[in-house]
């Protein structure tokens, strides 16, 4: 028989829930929040190891930092009867292991979908640098609505804080990668593998590894061996088999570098098998379409013809050329030419750019950009430059495929040397410029490597380059460098030539609405981040720079505003870590003191007299609580055996009591108790009257004559007083299997009693 208290904390254990190798989890009712959660409990031996109770304080912290729709929510911590516990979000929906083991495997596409949720949860963790180091079926759980959700971090490690060093590999056998078992090395594809494991075993209904051993060099010999989801001997779409067996790739750098690539393609993964369903389906409604659309074709040209001749006579006002524009201006992505505008190319582009450097209607005139660049009727020169300010337009609009759409397409008309044989130094700029920058905006490139000269009209790709880093690079440092740059050689060209170039001096107005953040960028310097201190002050000058800066719109800002979050997360873990530290610190510390204290107890009670004992530790105060706790255990002890000794001495001296006595050192004394006077017993026997002191009679003995005066008593209040007293002298004499005895009859009938003995249980006396 096992007795369990339901009440735990504010908690009340309504059932277990699931089992594992430290722990144990229970359904349980928040008290004082009126909620379920799931109440995980490190086991009594694991609450004492320091190493495991410090793992499962980390899961604590780690569970605690990452706050994501698939990821299970740590809401709190605590100690309760010398256990931790985490208390967390509880969710109806079974795990990934009970599935599979219901349902044989999973559809592909619920697999799929599964391993997208899981990716995501397992990417918010590693954008904290963690990999959670146990990616298995079990630690996937479903919400009621079938949302998946990680849990059980216990095993998680801060990669920025090297690997783990320890001699054991803590991992399940069938998902741990092979770098793990091979060379005890991990990193994010580690986990990525797991994944991918995992998903083959749904997919199939098995694992695929069949590790089923403890042995490290058997696991060693089977993870060498590469699998694929082909050899599963089952049919899955190629683009399923693709991401399967890339994430199961036996070596990590053949793998997905990172979960934005793992969630993408499971994503593609889902939508194409979606799709195939669908195509099916519409290649005969494409006939049935195709002979629509032709009806209607043939009904509007006849419809047409017979309008007469009216409509006939207004199409001919357009003249041939513009008719033609119109043609090759639909055929360039459908664009359509406003016949009725009569103003000039020069008139159509300076109104364009001016919408787009004076009035910032980036929208407005990138459309206008585009109608002219796409008019083959325009000379070559003037499409270029309409392109690139389209380009720049998008760079505005941040559009970066737009952008890079736009770059490359002037690389591709400056391409054309015939056409620009006039203009051969702005045809290789735009041609370099664009091959660079329609590649993903040459993001990141040292501005030493550009080459654009500073002067003439190449110093704007300076400008292209700058203004693609602010809206969409990562080191804000690369923007203003280049942005600057360009301000500085226009002045030394506006000072040498005022007049020539004062075109390009109106480009310098999409800057100004950038250059006011200037100062609050450059004062983003990395700073060391190591020690709490230093984290807070890079905390502190982060949350200063985001203040300041008006323009939150640049990646940057958006990366700064994520570290600024990563870095509160940090110097909270960092803090609470501190405070467990400092908390486990003072436990040690106290707990010795209580320790020595102990270890003199039984030089300080003489006899049965507990009194010095009593002073001492009333007088000792803890701050640790379960230190506290051990100690009002002893000192419970310790009143109840005096109490006792004072109430059998009360009991002597209100009655006659005859009977046989047993003493310490042996033998016995019989006669009739007379008298109790201070510590010794006066007992009338054959021949006379004998002093007997009391502390040298046997504790057995006493508690003969304590039950012999406990029999007539009626009242239950005092009968279970009696027995107590006589549990706690039993102990405190070191009859701890009749103390067990007694105190175990009067748990069962008196909850008071259960309290008062938990402390003497969890002192361990």
């Amino acid at each position: 028989m096992v007795r369990v208290r339901r009440r735990f904390d504010h908690f009340m254990i309504v059932r277990q829930i699931g089992e594992g190798g430290m722990s144990r989890v229970f359904e349980a009712e928040d008290e004082t929040l009126g909620r379920r959660v799931a109440l995980k409990i490190l086991n009594r031996r694991y609450s004492r190891d320091a190493e495991r109770l410090e793992q499962f304080r980390q899961e604590a912290l780690i569970t605690a930092s990452v706050t994501h729709p698939n990821v299970i929510k740590l809401y709190s911590v605590g100690h309760d009867q010398g256990y931790f516990y985490l208390a967390m979000e509880l969710v109806g929906g079974g795990s990934l292991e009970g599935r599979i083991r219901k349902e044989g495997k999973l559809t592909e596409g619920d697999a799929l979908r599964i391993g997208h949720q899981v990716a995501e949860g397992l990417r918010a963790a590693q954008n904290l640098g963690l990999i959670h180091r146990d990616v298995k079926p079990a630690n996937i759980l479903f919400t009621e609505s079938g949302t998946a959700k990680v849990v059980d971090f216990g095993l998680a490690l801060f990669t920025e804080r090297g690997p783990d060093k320890s001699a054991e590999i803590w991992a399940t056998p069938y998902y741990v990668a092979p770098e793990k078992i091979l060379q005890n090395q991990e990193d994010y594809r580690s986990d990525i593998f797991s994944l991918g494991a995992t998903l083959f075993h749904a997919l199939t209904g098995s694992p695929p590894h069949q590790a089923d051993t403890h042995s490290i060099e058997e696991l060693r010999r089977i993870k060498s061996r590469r699998v694929e989801l082909g050899d599963s001997g089952l049919r899955f779409s190629p683009r399923t088999e693709h991401v399967i067996d890339h994430m199961l790739s036996f070596n990590p750098q053949d793998r997905f570098a990172n979960y934005d690539a793992v969630v993408e393609e499971l994503r593609l993964a889902d939508g194409l098998l979606n799709q195939s369903g669908i195509r099916r389906r519409l290649i005969s409604r494409r006939a049935r379409l195709i002979g629509a659309a032709a009806a209607c074709i043939l009904l509007a040209f006849l419809f047409g013809w017979l309008l007469g001749e009216g409509s006939q006579r207004r199409s001919r006002v357009i003249s041939k050329e513009l008719a033609n524009v119109a043609t090759n201006a639909t055929q360039a992505d459908g664009v359509t030419v406003d016949t009725d505008d009569k103003r000039t190319v020069t008139e159509r582009f300076n109104d364009a750019r001016r919408e787009m450097l004076e009035h910032g209607k980036f929208a407005e005139a990138h459309d206008k950009f585009e109608k002219i660049a796409r008019d083959e009727s325009n000379r070559l020169i003037t499409r270029c430059w309409s392109r690139f300010n389209a380009a720049l337009c998008s760079l505005m609009l941040k559009q970066q495929p737009q952008a890079e759409k736009a770059f490359a397409s002037l690389a591709q008309m400056a391409a054309d040397k015939p056409k620009l044989a006039a203009n051969p130094e702005i045809a290789r700029f735009f041609e370099t410029l664009g091959n660079r920058m329609g590649d993903k905006l040459d993001l990141g490139a040292p501005p030493e490597t550009l080459g654009h000269a500073d002067t003439n009209e190449e110093m704007l790709g300076h400008l292209a380059q700058g203004l693609a880093e602010w809206q969409f690079g990562k080191d804000p440092e690369i923007a203003v460098s280049e942005m600057e740059h360009f301000q500085l050689q226009l002045a030394a060209l506006k000072k040498a030539d005022p007049e020539t170039h004062e075109w390009l001096s109106l480009y310098d107005k999409l800057i100004d609405r950038y250059e006011r953040d200037f100062p609050h960028v450059r004062a983003l310097e990395e700073q060391p981040v190591r020690t709490l201190e230093e984290k807070k002050a890079a905390l502190a000058a982060n949350e200063a720079a985001l203040t300041k800066i008006r323009d939150k719109s640049p990646n940057f800002i958006q990366t700064l505003v994520q570290q600024t979050r990563a870095l509160k997360r940090e110097i909270k873990l960092a803090e609470q870590a501190d405070l467990m530290q400092r908390e486990s610190d003072l436990r040690a510390s106290e707990l010795e003191q209580l320790h020595e204290v102990v270890d003199i107890i039984p030089v300080l009670v003489r006899g049965y007299d507990h009194s010095r004992v009593i002073d001492l530790l009333a007088g000792l105060r803890f701050e640790s609580p379960d230190v506290n706790i051990s100690r009002e255990g002893h000192l419970y002890l310790h009143t109840s055996a005096r109490d006792f000794v004072a109430q059998l001495k009360t009991d002597l001296t209100a009655g006659k009591w005859r009977g046989t006595l047993t003493r310490r050192e042996g033998g016995t004394v019989t006669g009739l108790v007379s008298a109790v006077t201070g510590d010794v017993l006066t007992l009338q026997v054959e021949g006379g009257t004998l002093s007997v002191a009391l502390d040298s009679l046997s504790p057995e003995s006493l508690i003969d004559l304590a039950r012999q005066f406990l029999e007539p008593v009626t009242d239950s209040a005092d009968y279970y007083r009696r027995q107590e007293l006589t549990a706690a002298f039993a102990r405190a004499s070191g009859l701890t299997e009749l103390s067990t005895l007694i105190a175990a009859q009067l748990m069962e009938e008196n909850r008071p009693f259960r309290e008062r003995w938990r402390k003497v249980m969890e002192a361990g006396i």
